[in-house]
């Protein structure tokens, strides 16, 4: 006979749930936030000066960062080095970007299924015999994407642009990319 009440039983349990729960939603990477790379090749922004106003300017985000946000901030990085260098507007040359995928393979289960043979009868009845027969797991293969990378050619100028539809107003558009994000 249980002494103790139903809900007493129930703690271990349910604690052993919440753990789970806790782990599960730890396996999570959260985005690259607006940050300066600490490395080549890593995660955050950085820039190459190619001339004296012209720079390659990167961002580079993980897997959970958005396509929209590594843009918005490599071109929030393109606004703050234009003002930094005494600039107040740069042009966007050329644009890329680019998705790096890694292929993830999961294998199913594999499974016995018996081969049915031939029935042959005889004096106290019928017999079909079989074998077993080993059937592989399915196997499949899809890409996942592991990081995301957005470069900009940038060419910086001062005063009045000469064809301003065509600039961004680097203070400006810091300004807007901060507040955004």
């Amino acid at each position: 006979m249980n002494i103790l009440p139903d809900y007493i039983l129930l703690k271990p349990t349910l604690t052993l749930c919440m753990i789970c729960l806790c782990l599960f939603g730890c396996t999570s990477v959260p985005p690259t936030q607006y940050q300066a790379a600490l490395e080549n090749g890593a995660q955050g922004y950085s820039h190459i000066q190619l001339s004296d106003n012209q720079y390659r300017v990167v961002f580079k985000g993980n897997k959970s960062t958005t396509e929209n946000d590594v843009k918005n901030f490599a071109l929030l990085h393109a606004a703050e080095l234009t003002t930094a260098q005494g600039y107040n507007w740069f042009t966007v040359v050329e644009s890329d970007t680019d998705i790096e995928t890694k292929d993830l393979t999961r294998v199913g289960p594999s499974t016995m299924k018996p081969i049915q043979g031939e029935t042959t009868c005889g004096l106290l009845g019928c017999a079909t015999p079989s074998s077993p027969n080993y059937a592989g797991g399915e196997v499949t293969t899809k890409q996942v994407k592991e990081n995301i990378m957005s470069s900009l050619l940038i060419t910086m100028g001062k005063g009045d642009p000469k064809t301003p539809l065509e600039v961004f107003d680097a203070a400006q558009l810091a300004k807007n990319l901060r507040q955004a994000h």
